[in-house]
C-alpha cells in the first residue's frame, strides 16, 4: 500500500516529499480548461493542486447531487492522475471560497433554528447526508488506494468562526467512518485565538496556517503554536493569498509586492 505521512516532514512511500501545491478548483473552470491549467501548474515546477468540493454546488436542493458538466470532480481527478500530479482535497461543510454562505447550500435556512458549524444534530445530519453521496466516491482516490489525493480538510478558517471541538471531532469521525484513511487537517489564520479555537492538534490532526504577507512571521507563529503542543511537524501554509478582497464603496485594495515576496 503506498502511503503519504506527516512526521517532521512529509514523506511518499518513505521518502522525504515537499509539497509545492497550487490551488485549481474544478468547479471555476470549464473541462476544457482542466488540462491546460494542469499543465501550466506542473510547468511552474509543482508537484500538487489543491481544490475544495462545494457543497452549495454538488446539492442545489436537499437530496438532490450533481456532478456533471464542471461539477465532475471524478473526471477532474482522474486527469490530475494521468498528469502525475497529487491532490489535496478540501471536502469540508463550510470552504469560504469568496461564495454566499461560504459554500453552505441555502436550502439548509429552511430549517428554523439550526446552528451551522456546531454540534448541532440537525446540521450534522444534514452533513451526514451529504458524505454519505459524496466520501464513498473520494475512497478510491486516496493515496493509500493507488489514486493522487494526499490528505484532506476536515474544517475552514474555524477558529475564525467558533470553538466547538465537539463538532470538529463529529466531522472527523465522519470521514473516518467513511473510508477515508489519509491524512487529515484544518487551515486556520496563525494567531493564537484561531489556531487554539480551529484546530484538532490534541487529536493529532495536522495543522496548517492561512496568510498572504510576513511568511517569516506567521510561520514562527505556526512554530511556536507547535511547540507548545508538542509536536514535531512541517510547517505549511494553506492558503497563501496574493491578492485581497474589497468591500462594496471603499478603497480599491492593493498588495505591495513586496509583502508577498518576503
Amino acid at each position: 500500500m503506498t502511503q503519504f505521512e506527516i512526521r517532521d516532514q512529509f514523506y511518499l512511500d518513505g521518502q522525504p516529499f515537499k509539497i509545492l501545491s497550487g490551488a485549481i478548483q474544478y468547479f471555476r473552470l470549464h473541462p476544457d480548461q482542466w488540462e491546460d491549467t494542469l499543465y501550466n501548474l506542473k510547468a511552474l515546477g509543482y508537484n500538487t493542486v489543491e481544490t475544495y468540493i462545494p457543497w452549495n454546488l454538488h446539492e442545489p436542493h436537499e437530496g438532490v447531487f450533481e456532478d456533471g458538466g464542471l461539477l465532475d470532480f471524478k473526471a477532474y481527478f482522474d486527469l490530475v492522475s494521468r498528469m502525475g500530479l497529487h491532490l489535496i482535497v478540501r471536502p469540508c461543510p463550510y470552504i469560504c471560497a469568496e461564495f454566499d454562505f461560504g459554500g453552505l447550500p441555502a436550502w439548509l435556512l429552511n430549517y428554523p433554528g439550526m446552528r451551522y458549524r456546531t454540534y448541532d444534530q440537525a446540521f450534522l445530519s444534514k452533513v451526514a447526508a451529504y458524505y454519505d453521496w459524496l466520501l464513498p466516491q473520494l475512497v478510491p482516490y486516496q493515496f493509500t488506494h493507488g489514486g493522487p489525493i494526499l490528505m484532506m480538510q476536515v474544517e475552514n478558517e474555524y477558529g475564525s468562526y467558533a470553538e466547538d471541538k465537539d463538532y470538529l471531532r463529529a466531522v472527523a469521525q465522519m470521514m473516518r467512518d467513511r473510508g477515508i484513511d489519509v491524512p487529515l487537517f484544518t487551515s486556520d489564520g496563525t494567531w493564537i485565538e484561531a489556531l487554539e479555537s480551529g484546530t484538532l492538534i490534541e487529536d493529532d490532526i495536522f495543522v496548517t496556517g492561512n496568510f498572504g504577507s510576513d511568511a517569516p512571521g506567521n510561520t514562527q507563529a505556526l512554530q511556536a503554536f507547535f511547540d507548545r503542543h508538542g509536536k514535531q511537524w512541517p510547517l505549511m501554509c494553506t492558503e497563501f493569498w496574493d491578492g485581497w478582497f474589497n468591500r462594496w464603496n471603499e478603497p480599491i485594495v492593493r498588495r505591495d509586492p513586496e509583502d508577498l515576496a518576503h
